[in-house]
């Protein structure tokens, strides 16, 4: 690709640039010849050595902060200085991989942005559509491995680069707070947009809600644009909270609540066998809707779903919310994992904040007979102020408490139990993570059910630098022997 069809002229200056740029990276480890690095490593001391690592593997120019300072760079060759490196790294990628599926739409919220993304895909396959989606649980059609829910550019323009060339039109991405605000979805022609909920999370990131909040709006006050569709959940937002809505430019708004809405939930009531069924308004009439979910905050994000599918002018909206019931489960979001016996069974979910733990335990706490037990733990090195809430929480709704290890990474697994546990014979603390769920196991009886949480999907735990293999699912079965 020739520089001047990649580079931005209102930024950078073409000065001292080959013709042909072979590529574009974040990694200096990966810088291959001809490539422009981009640092966005900010400690002086270790941001030279990534500079400098690239120069040695060839990279053709270096972009970095307009507030770097150049001392100890081998200045061989061009060092372009820019206002914002993570918007033009935004930028570049969508030049160099400039491909983009027809219809794309980005989930955003605290909780649930996996599951609505997952049953858009869904009911869009059900369709007869071609899509994929792009999240937590990585990239559907594309095998690729990822830690984080929104790829950084670089790989998310590459991504759709090839759905695009595969024919896959429709493609849904998690939108988190951390991609949004290093503005990882910058420069993609958004379809639409949903916000599903908003509650505490990453405060250790973004310092407080304001913040976290105004991160969030991003995606419907600078990315969305007026012929996009956007639907809210006002159910799963505070109030408080609402009032920015009025500044959406958007063509087609989709609130759901209940009254004042597009969509009205009017009734909520079980079938036989415990499925939420929701009887709904919409455009002055009334619909019964058939779920195959016994949480009503699953129930809810299957009729954002069907909203974010109807972006796609193809797939109606009245449809998919009748077709709501043959949506399947999602892995690790209140998955049914064994049944001890016909009366006891045991889940697992990727509960992992306060609201979303609520969520779980209250619903589960509806089906549960007898003593519904809890195995949580809370992840090291993340915002700690939650870790009180989710421990009241757990003492409120669960009948038994199993503590242990959730991914401690660089903090002292100890403290962090530590935090979570109460002076109660309900409360139980078990480092390890396989014995606490056998224990767990061992006390369940008839009319019991157990939840295990703060995982969900993960198949790993993370001590320091270690990255050791551990499935809350595959534990469950090795105990059961199944």
């Amino acid at each position: 690709m020739t520089k001047k069809q990649l580079l931005n002229n209102k930024e950078i200056s073409y000065y001292g640039l080959p013709n042909d740029v072979s590529g574009i990276s974040i990694d200096s480890r990966k810088v291959n010849k001809g490539d422009i690095f981009f640092l966005l490593e900010k400690k002086p001391s270790v941001a030279i050595k990534y500079i400098n690592q690239a120069i040695d593997k060839g990279a053709a120019a270096v972009i970095l902060s307009s507030t770097f300072n150049n001392k100890n760079i081998k200045n061989i060759i061009p060092i372009i200085k820019v206002d914002s490196v993570r918007k033009e790294l935004s930028f570049i990628s969508s030049r160099f991989f400039p491909n983009q599926p027809k219809t794309i739409a980005a989930i955003t919220g605290t909780n649930g942005k996996t599951s609505v993304a997952k049953f858009t895909e869904q009911i869009w396959e059900q369709s007869g559509i071609p899509s994929a989606s792009i999240g937590t649980l990585g990239n559907s059609k594309i095998k690729l491995d990822s830690t984080l829910t929104t790829p950084d550019p670089i790989s998310l323009h590459k991504q759709l680069n090839q759905l695009a060339i595969r024919d896959c039109n429709n493609v849904i991405i998690e939108a988190s707070s951390h991609g949004l605000d290093q503005h990882r979805i910058d420069n993609i022609k958004l379809s639409g947009a949903a916000f599903v909920s908003f509650s505490r999370d990453h405060l250790d990131y973004h310092k407080n809600m304001q913040q976290y909040l105004n991160t969030k709006k991003r995606l419907f006050l600078e990315l969305i644009k007026e012929d996009s569709t956007v639907v809210m959940n006002l159910l799963g937002i505070q109030k408080r909270y609402h009032s920015f809505i009025n500044d959406i430019q958007s063509k087609r708004l989709i609130t759901i609540g209940k009254s004042h809405s597009t969509i009205n939930i009017l009734e909520v009531s079980r079938s036989i066998d415990k499925k939420i069924n929701l009887k709904i308004n919409i455009d002055d009439k009334s619909l019964n809707i058939e779920t195959p979910f016994f949480a009503l905050f699953q129930s809810i994000n299957a009729v954002i779903a069907a909203c974010v599918s109807s972006i796609d002018s193809r797939v109606s909206l009245i449809d998919s919310l009748m077709d709501l019931v043959s949506l399947k489960d999602i892995t690790g979001r209140l998955e049914f994992v064994a049944s001890k016996d016909k009366y006891i069974d045991i889940y697992v979910d990727y509960a992992h904040t306060p609201s979303a733990m609520k969520s779980v335990l209250e619903s589960l706490r509806l089906i549960t007979k007898n003593n519904l037990i809890l195995v949580f733990g809370a992840g090291g090195d993340r915002d700690k102020g939650k870790r009180k809430l989710m421990r009241d929480i757990a003492k409120y709704f669960a009948n038994l408490v199993i503590v242990t290890d959730d991914n401690p990474r660089y903090e002292d697994p100890k403290n962090i139990r530590d935090q979570l546990m109460i002076d109660t014979d309900n409360f139980i603390e078990i480092p390890d993570r396989f014995e606490a769920i056998k224990y767990a196991i061992t006390k369940l009886k008839r009319g019991d059910n157990l939840i295990i949480c703060g995982k969900g999907h993960e198949d790993y735990m993370l001590y320091k630098d270690a990255k050791i293999f551990f499935s809350d699912q595959q534990a469950v079965k090795t105990i059961l022997n199944l």
